[in-house]
């Protein structure tokens, strides 16, 4: 037994080790790899934070937000009145005040009963931020794509879709590079969808920029931005625009008989602001050339410098977080956009159902064959405030004032002194986290004086008897939005 015992011990040992020999020659079989999971992460940008996932293999901090809105608006349906230039056989170009038309051809043009007294808005608007830690601070790559959709009274299309960028842009140690909000406007256009008399190269119409930022501490810092004077902020282009898309013109109003040239220098801004916990000021400068040439018959050109100034503060009220008062105001020269007034309320066309400034807003005018050149003045002045009433409900109210007056002009020149005001108030409920109900009535009442060249009661020109200088409307909104 003890002999048989052995042999198989020793056989056994044999077998086992012949077994781990062959073993040790076979490739090695690796475990399972771990799975990688997403990592939340938060960087903090200009005092606040990006939260959002780490892109795999990267130390990048993604962030997708963005919201989805839907407007229903409506507004009065007074006669409105716009200035035009109607030539008379054998005499100069002179000025009428016409009743506004709608484009129609069977002789109610000017019937309120032609025009929308309602309209829908719709807007997608899609954000991704692309954020990481550099010795010199975050990078961050921002982009906004926004799709409207809308018909009928002050709404954003025809009826029709459109799809573009509304912001791109790359910040990093003071530079900023891209579609971004401009650094002359200190409020943009107010708490509504419609604006107050501000320049609003914030809230839409972004300019393309590149600019330095330099920060001293304290909250405060300064600028030098070179900006587009004209943008597409949706689809659009030069030459002819895809139908139901809109296209921004940038800071450049218009030119009154006239057409603009091409562009030899970007809008030159530099600012001055401060950030602290009782608010925020600024003062800006710009510098604007304006290029045009004569289209009335003799091809006189202008090649000279506008020029604008924008300043305002705003106090945050002590005790009562979220409550804040502010006023702010602008001059311009040859620089209309920025005054503030072509981007008040419903942008001043006369088919807005008596929402309309009525008159010229533009960079310059020529006086026709040989009248050279006129220039406008133009400038606003802006007061506002809100308030939280609960946490769920924000109340704001906002008022404005402006005027344009012209220089330089003929005797039988369309252009002259007008005038406005605007007034107005919104109304934010917010009944749980990321739903906004929004509410807003604005009021708009402007005055044209006569201008030299207007003649009364001329029927070939389709003039009134006398002299129509006052237009005015109101307009209000609803809409609900859903921020993610």
């Amino acid at each position: 037994m003890t002999l048989i015992k052995s042999l198989l011990l020793g056989s056994a040992t044999g077998i086992v080790a012949v077994a781990s020999a062959q073993a040790a020659d076979l490739p090695t079989r690796k475990g399972p790899v771990a799975a990688e999971y997403v990592r939340v992460c938060s960087i903090t940008v200009a005092g606040a934070p990006v939260v959002g996932f780490v892109l795999p293999g990267s130390d990048t901090c993604l962030r997708v937000s963005g919201y989805i809105t839907g407007h229903i608006e409506g507004g009065d349906i007074r006669q409105s009145y716009s200035v035009s230039n109607t030539p008379i056989a054998g005499t100069s170009t002179t000025a009428t005040r016409t009743q506004a038309i709608n484009g129609f051809a069977n002789g109610r043009s000017t019937d309120a009963f032609q025009r929308n007294a309602f309209g829908y808005t719709d807007r997608f608007n899609l954000t991704l931020d692309a954020v990481s830690n550099t010795a010199y601070g975050p990078l961050v790559a921002h982009g906004e794509y926004q799709f409207n959709h809308g018909s009928g009274f002050d709404s954003t299309g025809t009826g029709g879709s459109d799809g573009g960028i509304n912001r791109a842009y790359v910040t990093w140690a003071g530079i900023t590079a891209g579609k971004v909000d401009s650094f002359f406007s200190f409020t943009g256009g107010g708490f509504g969808y419609a604006n107050f008399f501000s320049p609003d190269r914030k809230g839409f119409d972004q300019p393309d920029v590149l600019a330095y930022t330099a920060s001293f501490g304290g909250g405060f810092a300064a600028t030098i931005s070179l900006e587009s004077a004209t943008s597409d902020q949706l689809l659009g282009g030069s030459g002819a625009f895809p139908t139901g898309v809109n296209y921004d013109t940038g800071s450049n109003v218009g030119i009154v008989n006239g057409a603009y040239g091409g562009a030899r220098w970007p809008d030159i801004v530099g600012a001055l602001s401060v950030h602290q916990a009782w608010g925020m000021a600024q003062v800006s400068g710009l510098a604007h050339n304006v290029r045009a040439v004569d289209t009335t018959g003799d091809n006189a050109t202008l090649n000279r410098w506008g020029w604008a100034v924008d300043a305002g503060v705003q106090f945050n009220i002590p005790g009562y977080a979220g409550a804040l008062i502010g006023v702010t105001g602008a001059y311009s020269r040859s620089a209309t956009y920025y005054s503030g007034l072509p981007d008040a309320m419903w942008d001043g066309t006369p088919n807005d159902n008596g929402q309309t400034w009525g008159y010229e807003l533009a960079d310059a005018a020529y006086n026709g064959t040989g009248g050279g050149w006129a220039t406008p003045t133009a400038w606003s002045v802006t007061g506002y405030s809100q308030f939280k009433a609960s946490p769920q409900l924000t109340l704001s109210v906002e008022g404005s004032y402006g005027e344009i007056r012209w220089s330089n002009t003929s005797a039988t020149t369309m252009l002259t002194t007008s005038k406005g005001f605007l007034v107005g108030g919104i109304a934010n409920y917010d009944p749980v986290k990321n739903l906004d109900f929004q509410f807003e009535l604005l009021y708009m009442n402007t005055k044209t004086d006569q201008p030299a060249g207007y003649l009364a009661g001329v029927p070939a020109l389709g003039t009134t008897a006398s002299w129509q200088s006052k237009s005015d409307g109101f307009a209000g909104r609803f809409q609900v939005t859903r921020s993610f």
